[in-house]
């Protein structure tokens, strides 16, 4: 979001998004890095225009150039590869929606309307006759009602006069109406644009955002005429949105092909444009994008009161603009705790929030750590889905899968998947607790103890038995998943032993493996089972049963 008091150096290039590649947060929200150049280069050294800090991205992984059929993506020989839409590239076109995995990091390539824009670098003064500079301090609502003008003399120019007045307060209401309803951002970026057409006489327009890195992206460009839409670059004059950001100015000019800024060989728009408008969309301090009218037909399209109306819009569309977009980031952050709470314990959700307004976004990065997997399972399965009704199975599991889910959150622990049946668990990821070992002994105790409750509680049919595996040890953890479903889990060969002592365990037996034997023998009674190997290859796993607290 620009701020007024900027550096004027910074001003001077705005850049514009051609595309752009966007990085999702293990919250679901979008980090977004615009393809403002070309080639637009990739990989783990600090030089790349998009740094990727991962060992298995190359220094120089890939470079984003653009060819005749578009941008296209280009693996520089790449070690591990690049890979869109999951198939290995040596070079590929890339399309609106396209998943480009480099290492373990999945991007989503964007196509914007903004590849048909065009900032032009230009230095000519905005001296012209033909020109008109409002700042904004100076909107008067009596301007948009005929007052700031000479009165109309004829009846028919008075009558003229009213109709337009008419049309601009009921744009001013119909918006006003709009701000205050419960709307999305991509609806009310479309419905500014609709009602500035109803109003104002123009062939063409834009409305263009600011994101967080300060490049001006387009959110919606309209022609009056469908038809008239061509392949044709919009081109727009850098010298013209700075002059707007930094001095907080509205211009209008009623005949660009006699205006130095606007003539065809220094022009911020090409093919015939005859009459613009272009105007910041302001909320007190902040300018937070810009509005762009303009007309093919003749000179003198827009006056004075469409430049007043047109900067009144803006102002109450930035205010709409604003609210919409803080009522999506609390939606979402209440969609996001809403989904966090169904895997992780309510302590680990708030540090995940907590992290997050800190930091501002949370890494997707996927990390070595240590940690403790569970896996409980209940025994025979089959043969009670084949006694009980299908009702009877969904409302008996339901119960089951709530009190040993809540046991895990009790002890802190992160609610990994549901296997049919199965449930793991993990203790120590995303963050450890410094008794992760312990805790997980200490959940699967009282998952045995809660399963003697519940089984006192139901009829012999309804009746059945546990076994559970617990191992610890390094785990590769992270959000992992496509672009569209992330989901937190740990991968590794900790988590294939702990399946395995699940297996083979006994009714409601609990076995641990080494690892976390050696963590916790000093605070529960166990004893050693054997000791097996767990796939041909392996070493042979050593695990021991437990038995109860010391």
């Amino acid at each position: 979001m620009l701020k007024r008091d900027r550096n004027p150096i910074e001003l001077a290039k705005i850049p514009v998004a051609m595309s752009n590649l966007i990085l999702k947060d293990i919250k679901g929200e979008e980090n977004i890095y615009p393809i403002d150049k070309v080639p637009f280069k990739i990989g783990r050294e600090r030089k790349n225009d998009l740094v990727l800090d991962s060992k298995i991205v190359s220094r120089d992984h890939a470079q984003i150039v653009r060819a005749k059929e578009g941008l296209t993506i280009v693996d520089l020989d790449s070690h591990n590869g690049t890979f869109v839409n999951g198939t290995r590239i040596k070079e590929a076109i890339l399309r609106d929606g396209d998943e480009i995995l480099i290492g373990e990091i999945l991007i989503l390539y964007q196509k914007t309307t903004g590849e048909d824009i065009h900032f032009m670098e230009d230095d000519s003064p905005l001296d012209s006759k033909a020109t008109i500079i409002r700042p904004i301090e100076d909107l008067a609502i009596t301007g948009l009602l005929g007052k700031g003008e000479q009165p109309p003399r004829r009846k028919d120019q008075r009558i003229e006069q009213l109709e337009k007045n008419n049309r601009n307060l009921i744009a001013l209401y119909e918006l006003s109406e709009k701000l205050i309803s419960s709307i999305s951002l991509r609806e009310l970026l479309d419905i500014i644009i609709e009602l500035i057409f109803k109003s104002i006489d123009a062939d063409r327009g834009f409305l263009m955002l600011f994101d967080e890195g300060r490049n001006l992206i387009p959110k919606v460009i309209k022609y009056r005429d469908s038809a008239s839409k061509g392949d044709e670059k919009i081109t727009i004059s850098q010298t013209i949105v700075n002059r707007i950001t930094q001095d907080r100015v509205a211009i209008m000019t009623s005949d660009a092909m006699v205006d130095p800024r606007f003539s065809e060989g220094q022009s911020i728009y090409l093919h015939g444009i005859r009459s613009a408008m272009c105007v910041p969309l302001w909320r007190e301090s902040d300018i937070i994008g810009i509005i762009h009218l303009d007309s093919f037909r003749r000179i003198n399209q827009f006056t004075e009161n469409d430049l007043e109306l047109l900067m009144a819009i803006a102002n109450h569309a930035a205010i709409g603009i604003e609210q919409a977009r803080l009522n999506e980031r609390i939606l979402r952050e209440m969609q996001i705790r809403s989904n966090l709470e169904r895997f992780h314990s309510p302590d680990v959700v708030n540090t995940i929030m907590e992290e997050s307004a800190e930091k501002g976004t949370l890494s997707l990065k996927v990390e070595e750590k240590a940690a403790t997997v569970l896996f409980i399972d209940i025994q025979n399965f089959t043969s009670l889905a084949e006694r009980l009704s299908a009702t009877e199975v969904a409302s008996l599991l339901n119960e089951y899968f709530s009190i040993m889910t809540d046991i895990v959150f009790e002890y802190d622990g992160t609610l990994d998947k549901y296997i049919g049946d199965a449930i793991m668990a993990t203790f120590g990821a995303p963050y450890s607790h410094g008794n992760d070992a312990e805790k997980a002994v200490l959940a699967a105790l009282k998952m045995r103890g809660e399963l003697e409750r519940l089984r006192s509680r139901k009829e012999e049919r309804h009746r059945f038995d546990v076994r559970i595996g617990i191992n610890s040890g390094n785990v590769v953890a992270g959000y992992i998943g496509s672009m569209k479903r992330l989901q937190y889990t740990v991968l590794g060969n900790v988590v294939n032993v702990a399946s395995y002592l699940e297996s083979i365990a006994r009714p409601n037996e609990i076995l641990i493996g080494e690892e976390t034997f050696r963590q916790v023998n000093k605070l529960f009674l166990l004893e050693e089972s054997g000791k097996k190997r767990v796939k041909r290859g392996m070493r042979e796993v050593r695990y021991y049963r437990v038995i109860g607290e010391k």
